[in-house]
């Protein structure tokens, strides 16, 4: 099916939500973030069913709410754990690492099912594997963008979410190991299915 102009619509409205809810994310209770990125997920579902005819397994969605919790535990809400160091590694870098983890599955699994929609594109899945890694990493890079405009324009004095002039090269250093270990995962998960099932 050809994209309409309302698919367009849909894409953008979802990137400008997903934005806006990343910019909130670290102030949020785990409960409104869960709910909020919970309904995300359901309307990209829909959209991705109605429009593509591609259905999202629960456990992909599930990877991606996991992640939002693993964020969330770690908020002053609930365990306030952000800045603590756990032996030589805070838990910050934990979280980028296994969020980066949980992603890459999902991610893998999305790209290969939208090449594999009719014509098909005919691609190695080490390749389609090497892309998604690609896709997350620029999403990760555009994460550490909203960190900044956070800090930059909503609570410049003092920064909230930046701290040191190293933090966001070390958060994309955790986030790079975190998707080496999730594209194993995925890879080792995924390469010997035909279809476009993704069973945990």
């Amino acid at each position: 099916m050809k994209p309409s102009k309302i698919d367009f619509l849909t894409a953008i409205l979802l990137f400008v939500a997903a934005t806006l809810f990343l910019l909130r994310l670290a102030y949020l209770p785990i409960y409104t973030s869960t709910a909020i990125v919970v309904v995300i997920l359901g309307v990209a579902s829909f959209w991705l069913k109605r429009r593509l005819g591609i259905t999202v397994p629960l456990s992909v969605m599930f990877l991606l709410v996991c992640g939002v919790l693993v964020d969330g535990i770690g908020n002053d809400g609930v365990l306030g754990l952000y800045g603590q160091q756990f032996r030589y590694i805070q838990f910050d870098e934990y979280a980028h690492c296994i969020i980066s983890a949980m992603l890459m599955p999902s991610a893998i699994w999305l790209m290969r099912t939208i090449l594999n929609r009719p014509p098909g594109i005919r691609m190695p899945f080490y390749l389609i594997c090497l892309f998604s890694f690609a896709l997350v990493f620029l999403l990760a890079g555009f994460y550490e963008v909203i960190e900044l405009w956070d800090d930059k324009y909503m609570h410049p004095a003092p920064g909230m979410r930046i701290h040191g002039a190293y933090d966001t090269a070390n958060d994309l250093q955790w986030d790079l190991l975190g998707m080496g270990l999730g594209t194993l995962v995925g890879y080792f998960l995924l390469r010997e299915r035909r279809s476009t099932e993704f069973k945990l």
